[in-house]
C-alpha cells in the first residue's frame, strides 16, 4: 500500500522502459548514478500489484548500492522469482527489463546518443493463465 521510490527522480542519469505491447503494461525505471554508485532510484508503472511491489523490493535492494552490486541483485532477483508463478515471473522481468533498459541509457548518453529514454520488450506475456 506504500511502495518505496515510487515515482519519477528529478534529473535522473537514465530512464529505462521495460512494456508488453500484447497488454500495454509497463514499468519506467530512473537511475541517478554518481561515481558508479546509485545515489537514488525510481521507478513507476501501470501493472499489477505484484509489479509494484517487485518494484518497491528491488528498488530497496539496490539504492546506495554499487551498478555491480544491483546487478547482482537483480540477477538474484530473477533467479528467486523463476521459482515462483508465472504471473510473478512476467512482473519481474518488466521491472528488471527497465532497469536493464535504463543502464542501456546511460550507455547511449555516454556515447553521445540523444534520447529521452531507452525502451524494452519484455520477452515474457504479462497476462497468464495459470
Amino acid at each position: 500500500m506504500h511502495p518505496r521510490n515510487y515515482g519519477p527522480l528529478e534529473n535522473p542519469n537514465g530512464i529505462g522502459v521495460g512494456h508488453s505491447e500484447k497488454t500495454g503494461e509497463f514499468v519506467i525505471f530512473y537511475l541517478q548514478i554518481k561515481n558508479d554508485t546509485l545515489e537514488n532510484v525510481g521507478y513507476a508503472t501501470n501493472g499489477c500489484q505484484d509489479t509494484v511491489v517487485l518494484g518497491s523490493m528491488f528498488t530497496e535492494m539496490i539504492k546506495g548500492e554499487t551498478l555491480e552490486y544491483a546487478q547482482k541483485a537483480a540477477t538474484k532477483l530473477h533467479d528467486k522469482v523463476a521459482l515462483g508463478p508465472l504471473k510473478q515471473q512476467a512482473c519481474a522481468q518488466m521491472v528488471l527489463t527497465a532497469f536493464e533498459a535504463a543502464k542501456i541509457h546511460i550507455n547511449n548518453k555516454i556515447d553521445g546518443v540523444d534520447a529521452e529514454l531507452y525502451a524494452l520488450e519484455i520477452g515474457m506475456d504479462c497476462e497468464v493463465d495459470e
